[in-house]
């Protein structure tokens, strides 16, 4: 028999299934969107958060516990709505067919890149920016044409609310819909024969997300983040990396999927640098409880985890401290001051699992090849960061780390331009959307070749094959033969 998260998950799965049958079919009977019908879209989806900015702000906070309110209406509503109008003011060229050059054998002939919609797109998206990652999301997928249907996370429900509520009011939900619900929702959805899926989240429930997919033979994209580690170099100026790596990490709590994770620093200097650190959060926050500008913890299971990590820290033998004096927490305030880890080893759990929080490791490294080869025995992280001006360490640095992206002198600001393509490598994800990367993910990228008319050339090519022609083609090979031979003398 089967369990009643079982009939939940089928039923929800026939729901699901229902919704995306009808944009599919809205989808084949309107056709490919003119340049018009994508502008609007996107137009709508800029003024559901231009319309909607104070609800938004207030119940991200709540969902939070207490965020940010100036980085909300910075990232999400001015953020959002800067990816939407980047979309739309580019969209004309991108849709526009892009000529490809053929070898000189080929003349007569004309061939062109054409970037035609998909269809459906599912995107799955995480708790940590419920209107910010939508948002990106729905962008790229709209202004390449397609349909979109929308899981937001479970764990922040009443931006997911919001969203369903805002977009049913912009959007006929042929166009795009938001599926509310719980983890079963989102295994029904996976499992649904998208198109395209997208979704952002842990390693973990990414590997399920594709192993549902693949049942369809669904195309995924995967942004799954991963431990992002930070080199500091000799030579870096140690204020502003303190000021800046402090900012990164605690911005929206630590709770952004390209925030530093751990630090390598330079041997004897571990101490300092976390000095420098903390002293730059101290400035930034001077006060943690019931500061408006300092994002909480998204839930109580979560505090639980980031507590437990220090914990099985400090039993292991590692240093913590704390940027704030240690008390217990304020009922109803889940805002949790940095806490850098010194001595930290790899049996600790802070460098096991993706932290997402204020906690911030630090080792010592004895030369930059170690601290190289310490990055590259782990998991290939979403970002890596360097602070430092020796041009021999960063070029080391640059060529020998294998990452989804990487900032010299700077953490975390790679996220903010649509100009950059944005995703993993190996664990940490696959594919790449934002900007025009994006548009041409969530697009077919199609060869169409136009073929002279002319028949002389093509005709010599079919049989009954020309008396010379096999001697041509001896002389081609053999020429290419001597060409590398000689090549391989020098």
């Amino acid at each position: 028999m089967m369990s009643p998260a079982e009939h939940s998950t089928d039923r929800e799965f026939t729901r699901i299934g229902a919704l995306l049958k009808a944009q599919r079919q809205a989808f084949l009977a309107d056709g490919v969107p003119d340049l018009a019908t994508r502008v609007d879209r996107l137009n709508r989806l800029a003024r559901l958060l231009l319309d909607h900015h104070e609800e938004i702000v207030a119940t991200e906070s709540e969902d939070f516990g207490g965020r940010a309110p100036t980085l909300t209406r910075a990232a999400d509503i001015l953020g959002g709505v800067g990816v939407v109008l980047f979309n739309r003011d580019h969209l004309a060229a991108w849709m526009s067919p892009q000529p490809v050059d053929l070898p000189p054998e080929a003349a007569g002939m004309r061939a062109e890149v054409q970037y035609q919609p998909l269809g459906v797109v599912g995107v799955i998206t995480p708790w940590n920016g419920p209107f910010l990652l939508a948002t990106i999301a729905a962008a790229n997928i709209l202004a390449a044409g397609n349909r979109l249907m929308l899981k937001p996370s479970e764990l922040a429900p009443a931006s997911a609310a919001l969203l369903a509520r805002l977009f049913a009011r912009y959007f006929d939900p042929l166009e795009a819909v938001v599926v509310e619900g719980d983890a079963n929702v989102s295994q029904a959805f996976a499992r649904q024969p998208f198109d395209h899926l997208l979704f952002t989240g842990s390693s973990r429930v990414g590997r399920e997300v594709m192993k549902a997919a693949a049942e369809n033979l669904t195309p995924v994209t995967l942004e799954l983040g991963g431990k992002c580690p930070v080199i500091i170099g000799r030579s870096a100026d140690e204020a502003v990396m303190a000021a800046r790596l402090s900012y990164s990490k605690l911005i929206f709590g630590g709770q952004v999927c390209v925030t530093p994770d751990y630090v390598l620093a330079p041997q004897g200097q571990a101490r300092r640098i976390a000095e420098a650190v903390l002293g730059a959060a101290r400035r930034q926050y001077p006060t943690v409880s019931g500061n408006k500008d300092y994002t909480a913890i998204i839930n109580d299971r979560h505090v639980s985890r980031l507590q437990g990590l220090l914990e099985d820290a400090r039993q292991k033998g590692a240093e913590i401290i704390s940027a704030a004096t240690p008390s217990p927490l304020p009922a109803n305030d889940r805002r949790l001051p940095l806490s850098v880890v010194l001595g930290a080893t790899e049996d600790m759990g802070v460098m096991q699992e993706e932290i997402f929080g204020p906690i911030l490791p630090i080792l010592e490294y004895d030369h930059i090849a170690a601290a190289i080869d310490f990055i590259n025995r782990r998991d290939r992280p979403l970002a890596a960061y360097y602070f430092g001006a020796d041009a021999d360490e960063l070029k080391q640095v640059q060529a020998s780390i294998w990452t989804g992206s990487m900032v010299i002198n700077d953490a975390l600001c790679q996220i903010f331009y649509e100009t950059l393509p944005f995703g993993g490598v190996g664990p940490s994800g696959m594919g790449r959307y934002r900007g025009f990367e994006g548009f041409k993910t969530f697009s077919n990228q199609r060869p169409v070749v136009f073929q002279s008319n002319a028949d002389e050339a093509l005709a010599a090519q079919r049989p009954p094959y020309a008396a010379g022609l096999e001697t041509y083609l001896l002389n081609a090979i053999n020429g290419l033969k001597a060409a590398f031979a000689s090549a391989d003398d020098k």
